[in-house]
């Protein structure tokens, strides 16, 4: 399997490949406030005062995200490295699996919210009468210019903003965006629907891989098709990092980049644990 293959080399090395992991973790750490961070600034330029608190999850959805995935990894890292076997009971292994399942409520929701706000974007109102950015100018409006940034119009600022003539409100939201800036944002929030469930699918396939390896079942045809499966799934997360960093948005490219390699320390950890599960058994019983 390709995963394999490229985490192999890692295991003769362990202080580098304990260095790049914490490395990883951290960079992923200060990713989840930059996230909330923009999703604050969104929150203010986009919901009007008297959004509903739907809205607000709605809006709050990658922070959401990012939080239960952070989550996540720290739990697979207890469970796959950090723990000693020897220290594992029943009452920590239910524990981080009531956990996980939060986790995992949270993901689904920000996949969910995820979904909910790019279809958002095929609900557009068209706004009469304006045809000029300047028309909007120090009226206390704002322009959408990509997915997640907005920027207040002025007369300073408008003619550099847009040279569409059409302007839109998306669902309920008091911001307005051009014609050519909305397909963008269509296009690419397609792409982050994408990208929520394809993950979904591969930690999926890491829970059942570790299942798996906890009943010693290292050589099943069951655990070389989800391997396989798995592969696919980080080409496909992979082919997304590079459509982010072509279309310009170069901290989703970082931070996919980031995830990617967060769990292929995951995936090392697993390898760890199989190749030392190898070991104890005798030939035969794996």
């Amino acid at each position: 399997m390709i995963v394999k293959r490229l985490i192999y080399p890692l295991l003769s090395h362990p202080r580098v490949a304990r260095t790049l992991k914490y490395i990883v973790y951290g960079s992923l750490l200060i990713n989840t406030g930059r996230y909330f961070l923009d999703d604050y600034l969104a929150m203010q330029a986009a919901l009007p005062p008297d959004a509903s608190l739907a809205d607000y999850f709605t809006q709050f959805s990658t922070t959401i995200d990012m939080f239960a995935w952070v989550g996540l990894v720290f739990l697979f890292e207890l469970e796959t490295h950090a723990v000693p076997e020897e220290k594992w009971t029943t009452r920590l292994s239910a524990g981080i699996r009531i956990l996980r399942a939060i986790c995992y409520l949270g993901i689904a929701y920000a996949a969910y919210g995820y979904t909910v706000e790019a279809l958002e974007n095929f609900e557009t109102t068209q706004v009469s009468g304006i045809t000029n950015v300047c028309q909007l100018a120090d009226k206390n409006a704002s322009l959408q210019i990509n997915v997640f940034a907005y920027t207040e119009i002025t007369s300073d600022n408008c003619a550099s903003l847009s040279s569409d003539n059409k302007f839109y409100h998306i669902a309920n939201e008091v911001s307005f965006i051009d014609e050519s800036t909305l397909k963008h944002v269509q296009w690419v929030q397609l792409v982050d629907i994408d990208n929520a469930y394809i993950w979904l699918i591969v930690v999926f396939l890491i829970e059942f891989e570790v299942w798996m390896q906890a009943r010693n079942r290292f050589s099943s045809s069951a655990l070389h098709a989800t391997r396989i499966a798995k592969t696919g799934g980080y080409i496909v997360l992979i082919a997304n990092m590079f459509i982010w960093g072509f279309a310009g948005y170069y901290l989703y490219a970082w931070d996919a980049f980031l995830w990617i390699f967060g769990f292929w320390a995951i995936e090392l950890n697993l390898a760890k644990l199989e190749m030392a599960r190898e070991d104890q058994l005798a030939p035969g019983q794996i």
